[in-house]
């Protein structure tokens, strides 16, 4: 290689492929405050697709007005700065945001944004550990409590056999808590083969007319007929949509005209694998209901678990769903619709790795 080769610079193409291959988010944005890139990275943290985010003001991206604060500060005083930033989609998850002056020789272009998420593996860890532990330990007793109990209301009379009986039923319940935290904190095992999402929606939508307000809502189905096979565990993708149909069963039985639409396509962003930058279709799985919407305060802790506004839920569903969604190497997004109602999308690669 000659001397003068090895100072030829970088190919715009060549240094968008480098960008896009990094395993961070990266965000750059012009002088004038308008976005230049995002990599496959912060597509998928903004849920927004390049297309669609290029050459729009930085503020119009969630948290946009943190990030064009931090933006400017940078281009005024030609130094790197760091933030702490509410998660796009969840504003309980605190963000990293570090951001450098884009320099073009003595010319400052426009900003560096880095975007890093919070290491989470020892927490869950833990999290799992005791969650296991504690389920085992409440389910032995569990077990002798509800048998005695139905042992004594089957030879017990009067109101000593409706107290057993309220016993026996509620030791049932407690341990079908018990079971939905075991199936929280256990890594899912997955079982992929191929299948069609469509005849899995087609399931979802017959057993969802038996629960309870299902008679009184309007099934309505936008599917994309093009879509491939998916390889993926089906009944435990079948147990993630069950859950987010019987949610939006439920906001829209309140309504006089409840509709839930189930919706299908292959999704605007793509998911980067960890080797290689080379990024991944998904498909995109979609539950909308015309219901009265998630109520602000609950929106960051949807997928807390115990977190929820019901007053008979446990407020696990959700945490097992995410749980269950990320170990396809998906993602899982509730959120209210502009027009009234909810949306809860899943986007999954057509293929486990």
């Amino acid at each position: 290689m000659s001397p003068d080769s090895k100072l030829q610079p970088l190919s715009a193409a060549l240094a968008r492929a480098a960008v896009d291959s990094l395993g961070e988010a990266v965000l750059l944005v012009g002088a004038d405050g308008g976005v230049l890139h995002l990599n496959p990275v912060a597509e998928e943290l903004f849920d927004r697709s390049r297309d669609r985010a290029v050459g729009l003001p930085v503020r119009t991206l969630p948290v946009g007005t943190q990030l064009a604060t931090l933006c400017e500060r940078v281009r005024e005083g030609q130094e790197a700065a760091r933030t702490e930033l509410p998660h796009p989609q969840d504003p309980s998850v605190k963000v990293t945001a570090e951001a450098a002056p884009l320099l073009d020789g003595p010319e400052c272009r426009g900003t560096v944004l880095t975007l890093r998420l919070p290491r989470q593996t020892e927490r869950m860890l833990d999290f799992e550990a005791l969650a296991a532990g504690l389920a085992h330990e409440i389910r032995n007793p569990l077990a002798g409590l509800q048998g005695s109990a139905e042992l004594l209301a089957r030879e017990a009379q009067g109101g000593t056999r409706e107290y057993a009986l309220v016993i026996a039923r509620e030791a049932r319940r407690v341990d079908g808590l018990v079971r939905e935290l075991l199936d929280l904190a256990r890594p899912a095992a997955l079982r992929p083969a191929p299948f069609n999402v469509h005849s899995v929606l087609g399931d979802v939508r017959l057993l969802a007319r038996g629960f309870p307000g299902g008679d009184r809502v309007v099934f309505t189905e936008r599917y994309d007929p093009s879509l491939p096979d998916v390889v993926a565990d089906r009944e435990k993708l079948t147990q993630v949509l069950l859950n987010l149909t019987r949610n939006a069963v439920e906001a829209a039985s309140t309504r006089p005209a409840g509709e839930v639409v189930l919706e299908t396509s292959v999704a605007s962003v793509r998911l980067r694998t960890s080797a290689g930058g080379r990024t991944r279709p998904l498909v995109r799985v979609s539950v909308l209901d015309n219901g009265p919407g998630i109520a602000e305060a609950m929106l960051p802790r949807l997928f807390t678990p115990f977190a929820t506004s019901k007053s008979s839920g446990t407020g696990l569903g959700l945490a097992i769903s995410r749980r269950i969604v990320e170990a396809h190497g998906g993602r899982i997004d509730v959120k209210n619709r502009a027009g009234g109602g909810a949306e809860a999308t899943i986007f999954l690669p057509f293929e486990v790795t």
